[in-house]
């Protein structure tokens, strides 16, 4: 191999795994935290107010759950 191919594996070896680890924070952050959620069930057109009361106290309740194991 090269050494200039060698040289810039490393930087892209290190890259590759921030990339994915800052891509999965962001997307557990914005799509997959209780708040949006909630928000994406009430907005639903197909969804009714029990549907989205029940959602909200579901994740309520697993929110008090993990907040007492700590």
């Amino acid at each position: 191999m090269p050494w200039w191919l060698l040289l810039l594996a490393l930087p892209a070896a290190l890259l590759i795994p921030s990339g994915l680890l800052l891509l999965s924070a962001v997307a557990e952050r914005r799509i997959l935290s209780p708040q949006s959620l909630i928000l994406s069930t009430a907005r639903a057109r197909h969804s009714t107010p029990e549907l989205t009361e029940a959602l909200v106290a579901r994740e309520f309740e697993r929110l008090l759950k993990d907040t007492q194991r700590r």
